[in-house]
């Protein structure tokens, strides 16, 4: 407890004090700390060396009941058995948003909570009721609007892939990108291209890596139920491994055989795969090719490292922030993915067209 000589309680400073060693009034110390109004660069720097002295800290509460805002936005995410962010790339994505926010002068805070139409109502009424000011939601599914929607927060959908009527929200192009994995394979000369992921034939990822191979008269190969956890893609990598090489007498291109190329629906059905791999004997790239999605920072250091088509995060934690702050147009905002190449789909002394 910050006491006096003669032992009473100290009196914590006020905006009036700051004003007073600062030489201004009250409120444009309010300006220089809030961002209210400009403030000269010399009168602003003279506000910040007065709370430095004085070790002046704005009442937060206070602030949040004057201006019906508490400079605050949430990341709702899924309450499940496996928690989002032990997945690198929704860690990473996390954090973008953060800076994002942080740029903008707000705190974001992330909680885990049921999609369920009572329980993110509930959610939602408690966030309107700490004064947050928008929600951005990566939720696994689609969000109930009429749960939240009469709640009169802002909020906006990450994670999406296609746009829903009435729904701000932010993603990747995901088949596109699927398509563009897809396709380096095929320019190695790869024929047998399996996909480890969501065995979904509606889901982008999917539709893009079937499109693909369509494209170039090359029959798809067999999928994997690999989903986007490491154990789904090692257990995927045991199948594929085991199923020999692919030259046994009638093996061809598609179905038949061990694929020579495969395309893992994100990096951590990646990572599960290159060691079923690695145990097997498989070798990657010799044998078979590998390319991922997602561009997490663990697909770099894997063994070999992984090619990976990468989500802007960054470009994507802007936007989103840019949306529930801004109250544009609920409607979507997709970003095109890029293709990075590292060694696990093969030689490079020519890159393929």
């Amino acid at each position: 407890m910050n006491e006096t000589p003669t032992g009473e309680r100290a009196r914590k400073p006020t905006r009036r004090d700051v004003a007073r060693l600062a030489g201004v009034s009250d409120a444009v110390v309010s300006y220089a700390l809030n961002g209210g109004a400009p403030v000269a660069p010399e009168t602003r720097r003279r506000v910040l060396a007065a709370v430095a002295e004085l070790g002046y800290r704005p009442n937060q509460a206070a602030r949040a009941l004057r201006s019906g805002s508490a400079r605050t936005l949430v990341l709702a995410v899924p309450d499940r058995e496996d928690p989002v962010f032990a997945n690198p790339f929704f860690a990473e994505y996390a954090a973008a948003i953060e800076s994002a926010a942080r740029e903008r002068g707000y705190a974001l805070y992330s909680t885990a909570t049921s999609f369920e139409p009572d329980g993110i109502r509930a959610r939602f009424e408690e966030f309107a009721a700490r004064m947050v000011d928008g929600v951005l939601v990566l939720s696994s599914g689609a969000v109930d609007r009429s749960a939240i929607d009469p709640v009169g927060l802002p909020w906006v959908d990450l994670n999406v892939s296609a746009a829903r009527a009435g729904v701000a929200s932010v993603g990747t192009d995901l088949r596109s990108g699927a398509e563009l994995a897809t396709r380096h394979l095929l320019a190695h000369g790869r024929n047998r291209i399996a996909f480890v992921g969501q065995p979904d034939a509606g889901e982008a990822r999917h539709r893009g890596w079937r499109d693909a191979c369509a494209g170039q008269g090359v029959p798809p190969g067999r999928v994997f139920d690999g989903g986007y956890t490491r154990e789904g893609g090692y257990v995927a990598g045991l199948q594929i491994a085991d199923e020999g090489d692919g030259t046994a007498s009638g093996a061809g291109a598609g179905e038949a055989g061990r694929p020579d190329a495969v395309f893992a629906a994100s990096d951590r059905t990646a990572v599960g795969l290159l060691r079923a791999f690695h145990e097997r004997g498989v070798r990657v790239p010799e044998d078979v090719a590998v390319v991922a999605f997602d561009g997490s920072w663990e697909a770099e250091y894997t063994w070999p490292p992984l090619t990976t088509v990468r989500q802007p995060i960054e470009s994507m934690a802007e936007a989103a922030v840019r949306r529930v702050l801004d109250g544009t147009a609920p409607d979507h905002e997709e970003f095109p993915p890029e293709l990075v190449v590292r060694a696990s789909c093969g030689r490079h002394d020519t890159p393929p067209q």
